[in-house]
């Protein structure tokens, strides 16, 4: 009899074994086949807030490039002579009063003034293309003072002299004009220092500086 009880009570340990190490392994396999929720949350959180930091980022340095495009005035696609030459080929008998290369948007431009015997001109001619933008024409005229072409310097030299002044220093022109005034011809080369505008005026004959305004 205490041989038969041995076995019983060794068959009744294997038997517990055996139920325990199958309820272990279904457990096992259950926590291995539940989806890890949490982890692909925080996966497509993250992916989220990265591709919207860069959509910031795109469209911050889109605005920073709009805002801070700069043009070369000094060396112009369309050279001074040819714009002259565009405007006198539109106005063949008008005398030029005054020139101005300027930026609109970004875009260069050159803004004629002239006139003939009986009216006054005012033609815009893009830097770039020689294209006529603008050709306004008036009936009444009081001008009577006109450039003479073949005895100023050129911009470039009107531009190398301005930025000279310590009062520039450091600093690029943003436009300039030519005009015939109290009967000189001069240059204005303008300049922009802290949101205020500084103008320097040189004789464009005799390379002179005129007046340095700020």
């Amino acid at each position: 009899m205490s041989m038969f009880k041995k076995l019983i009570v060794t068959g009744c340990t294997l038997l517990l074994l055996t139920a325990c190490g199958t309820d272990t392994t279904n457990e096992n396999e259950g926590s291995t086949n539940q989806p890890n929720t949490t982890s692909e949350s925080n996966t497509t959180n993250s992916t989220t807030a990265t591709n919207e930091s860069n959509a910031v980022k795109d469209s911050s340095n889109a605005g920073t490039q709009n805002t801070f495009t700069t043009v070369d005035i000094t060396n112009p696609a369309v050279s001074l002579t040819e714009a002259v030459n565009v405007f006198k080929e539109a106005h063949p008998d008008a005398k030029i009063e005054s020139v101005d290369l300027d930026t609109d948007s970004g875009r260069l431009h050159y803004d004629f003034d002239g006139f003939d015997s009986s009216k006054e001109y005012e033609t815009e001619i893009d830097a770039t293309t020689k294209e006529i933008k603008e050709n306004e024409v008036e009936t009444e005229r009081d001008k009577d003072e006109s450039l003479d072409f073949s005895s100023i310097i050129d911009p470039a030299k009107a531009i190398e002299i301005a930025s000279a002044k310590a009062e520039v220093e450091g600093l690029s022109p943003t436009g300039w004009s030519l005009e015939a005034d109290d009967g000189k011809q001069k240059y204005t080369i303008e300049y922009d220092k802290n949101n205020s505008d500084i103008e320097i005026k040189i004789d464009a004959i005799t390379e002179e500086i005129l007046e340095i305004d700020e």
